[in-house]
């Protein structure tokens, strides 16, 4: 589990510039203040109402962020330390990708923003989640769960037959 979490300097001019701009940059803006919030305060990717996270192999340790719109955030998580380290559209952060390809550009002499996770039992998951506000899918609200002696009997039939 984590016990801090680094912001890199250039991350919040690059979220002040998107919160200026129209629609998709500053409402991608918004989502990524959620997620590093939902960091820092030690939630899960759920809380924070994250969508979809996933892991880029040109970093060791990092992982996208889709904050919709072709916007994401990218983070690199260590042991001890979750580093936030760009935010931007697809081909910009495509190219840091690029540039940062097979180094560790976390270890670097630039002095990041650092911001302890508070106490929680549970640890913060990078997994594809979906946010706890949506609304239960309809198979979860109107049917009820089929009893395992009766699923046994159908499924034996089936193969036999």
């Amino acid at each position: 589990m984590a016990f801090e979490v680094h912001l890199h300097p250039k991350l919040e001019r690059q979220l002040t510039a998107m919160e200026g701009q129209a629609n998709a940059p500053s409402i991608a803006a918004g989502r990524a203040r959620k997620i590093i919030e939902a960091m820092i305060q030690g939630r899960t990717s759920q809380a924070s109402g994250l969508f979809r996270a996933r892991s880029d192999a040109r970093v060791k340790n990092c992982w996208k962020y889709d904050l919709g719109a072709g916007y994401r955030l990218i983070c690199i998580r260590t042991k001890q330390i979750i580093y936030i380290m760009h935010i931007g559209d697809h081909e910009s952060c495509d190219a840091w990708l690029n540039n940062n390809s097979k180094k560790q550009p976390h270890n670097t002499e630039i002095k990041m923003t650092a911001f302890t996770i508070c106490d929680n039992p549970a640890p913060f998951d990078f997994q594809t989640a979906q946010s706890p506000d949506r609304k239960p899918a309809f198979d979860d609200q109107f049917l009820t769960p089929i009893p395992q002696e009766y699923l046994r009997k159908v499924f034996c039939g089936l193969v036999a037959g």
